[in-house]
């Protein structure tokens, strides 16, 4: 390859046609969900677009915006229509119709046919417009087939034609007039964006980008195919896509904001200085943090939760007209805001009206909502993994029966391990296993599955069992048909087996529906008859109290049994091979009175003993 060719020096038409992306984003069809206008309403759909094509159109609209905002400016009006592919946009505005001294050439021309021309190099002046580069106008001009340039000052009209992708022109027409306005017509290169014509999602697109110019400049008259949009301010234009919103709007009106509730994950529709910013940037940024770290106060003060703002950001749709000074942008595209907080010239507080409104809305319950979901979800996935690994334990302080016939078999439960030497000795090791807890069990009643499964008594309970989070126990499939609880029959023994019920019930209501779960009573006195050497065991204060009555006492050796400790061989022996069971069913408890006891409110509690005069 020669060095000629492989170097190369293009004008500037031909690198604009050659590198379109540089300067007015792709041309080729992009397909998205894009808000458009139907029956009155903004609605988002899925359409195949091409944003290139957008971005010429806009150029020109926003050139006639900007002037309406330069200071001085009569501009009030701007008119667009659309037909047969060709597009007009005119406003009430004359272009000065005078030659320019240093480059000999008519402003009009100069500003519509060179791409390093216009009036925003002024960096010294305080800019509220978008227009930054001087490249736009002209841009539109090398992507059309022609391009008409017609404008008045209030004394000379100007008149002159572009075609051929602004490679031929015309000579300039001037003449005496004594009105104001600007026209520029075109009709895009269609060929060069890879269209046959204009298409209707690429048209639903551009007026769409008309009502976004109307609500964001209320001030300006502007016409669709000449019809008046009937939008006077910001708030107007959020009605288009919304009926529930908060709104307000600082006092010189340079910003404005709405605030919604989200279903989709985070939606933004911004515009700074006119220009839709799609990717948002440092304008939305500034709104959504002062909304978000009042919002995460809240969860943490009320809910004692900490959201993450990416979290709580998901469930806001935010409507955002804003003006800077000297706007940057991140591209030519302008699709992002990139000016620094500190240079917008502007402030905007978010009111504390607004942020208690706010905090009344449908978004903190979708948050509070989102919140449980997660949790949950969190908890399910613990559980999972939990049910996954509770086969592979293995399970401590557990005595297991042998036998194969699980249903046979029942699973003592016992306070400590002062009983495991008379279990062992006394019980039948095919039909009866035991497991040994230590002390005090869990309460399980607001317990997440997070403290749950990292309770090792817990997983070892639920593993000697064969029990699984979330799944329901069929009759037959667990490693035990009968839970035995002996526990010492006093306040700690009672208190114990309420937390195993409260633990079960939970998680596993169906095991009391069932002939599954038992109390073993265990004897509270025992007495021994000197002479013939009989034991009898008594199970309440009651029976003792009866049988003391009938009997000489002198003849008896009475011995009150603090608990399982106090036990010997022969009244282990009794209370293994023999239990006195009483069955635990549902219809003796509910999730409320399991709530009275075990719940967090002390004052359920308290109004429960008052009613039974318990002290």
């Amino acid at each position: 390859m020669s060095i000629e060719k492989k170097f190369r020096k293009l004008d500037d038409i031909t690198h604009v046609l050659q590198r379109p992306s540089m300067y007015i984003g792709s041309i080729k069809p992009h397909t998205s969900k894009k808000y458009i206008l139907v029956d009155g309403k903004m609605c988002p759909l899925e359409l195949t677009y091409n944003p290139g094509l957008l971005k010429i159109f806009d150029e020109i609209i926003t050139n006639s915006v900007d002037e309406h905002k330069r200071e001085g400016s009569k501009l009030d009006t701007i008119k667009v229509n659309i037909r047969g592919g060709k597009f007009e946009v005119w406003d009430n505005g004359g272009i000065p119709v005078v030659k320019h001294k240093e480059e000999d050439q008519w402003i009009p021309e100069m500003i519509f046919s060179n791409l390093k021309a216009g009036s925003n190099f002024d960096d010294t002046e305080d800019r509220t417009w978008a227009g930054t580069n001087g490249v736009g106008s002209s841009l539109t001009n090398i992507f059309s087939k022609e391009f008409t340039i017609s404008t008045c000052d209030g004394k000379n009209s100007f008149f002159q034609v572009f075609s051929n992708n602004m490679r031929d022109k015309t000579n300039p027409t001037i003449k005496r007039n004594k009105n104001n306005h600007t026209c520029i017509t075109f009709t895009p290169d269609y060929e060069k964006f890879g269209l046959d014509g204009l298409n209707e999602a690429n048209t639903d697109l551009i007026k769409k980008r008309v009502y976004d110019i109307a609500g964001c400049n209320p001030t300006l008259k502007i016409y669709l195919d000449d019809v008046l949009i009937n939008i006077k301010s910001f708030e107007d234009y959020i009605k288009f896509y919304r009926e529930d919103y908060f709104f307000e709007t600082n006092k010189d009106k340079t910003w404005s904001l709405g605030i919604a509730h989200s279903q989709e994950g985070f939606q933004q529709i911004s515009f700074a200085n006119t220009t839709e910013t799609y990717d948002g940037g440092n304008h939305v940024d500034y709104i959504l943090s002062q909304i978000i770290s009042q919002l995460r106060e809240f969860f943490q003060k009320k809910h004692k939760v900490d959201v993450k703002p990416s979290e709580l950001k998901n469930h806001i749709q935010i409507f955002l007209c804003s003006t800077v000074i000297n706007p940057g942008f991140s591209s030519q595209t302008k699709e992002k805001l990139i000016t620094e907080v500190k240079d917008f010239g502007f402030t905007f507080e978010v009111s504390e009206k607004l942020i208690k409104s706010i905090l009344k809305s449908e978004i903190v319950n979708s948050v509070l909502d989102w919140i449980q979901q997660k949790k949950s979800a969190d908890e399910n996935k613990l559980a999972r993994e939990l049910n996954k690994n509770l086969s592979k334990i293995k399970v401590e302080k557990l005595i297991d029966a042998k036998g194969k016939d699980r249903w046979k078999c029942s699973l003592a439960l016992f306070e400590g391990d002062s009983a495991s030497s008379a279990f062992r000795k006394y019980r039948d090791p095919q039909s009866q296993g035991a497991f040994s807890l230590r002390g005090k069990f869990i309460n399980a009643m607001e317990i997440t599955n997070q403290k749950l499964v990292g309770n090792n008594e817990v997983v070892n309970l639920m593993g000697a069992l064969g029990l699984k989070l979330g799944q329901k126990v069929v009759p037959g499939t667990l490693r035990y048909g009968k839970i035995l609880f002996y526990c010492d029959a006093d306040h700690d023994g009672s208190s114990i087996v309420g937390l195993l019920i409260n633990f079960l019930f939970k998680y596993w209501p169906e095991l009391f529906e069932n002939p599954m779960v038992y109390k073993a009573e265990t004897p509270i006195v025992v007495s021994k008859n000197n002479k013939t050497k009989k034991k009898i065991s008594f199970y309440t204060q009651e029976d003792y109290n009866n049988w003391m009555n009938s009997v000489n006492t002198k003849e008896w050796e009475i011995e009150y049994k603090k608990g399982l400790g106090a036990l010997v061989d022969d009244e282990y022996k009794e209370i293994i091979n023999n239990p006195r069971l009483t069955q635990i069913t549902s219809d003796e408890m509910s999730k409320g009175s399991l709530n009275i006891w075990f719940g967090k409110d002390p004052e359920l509690r308290k109004s429960e003993l008052l009613s039974n005069n318990i002290e």
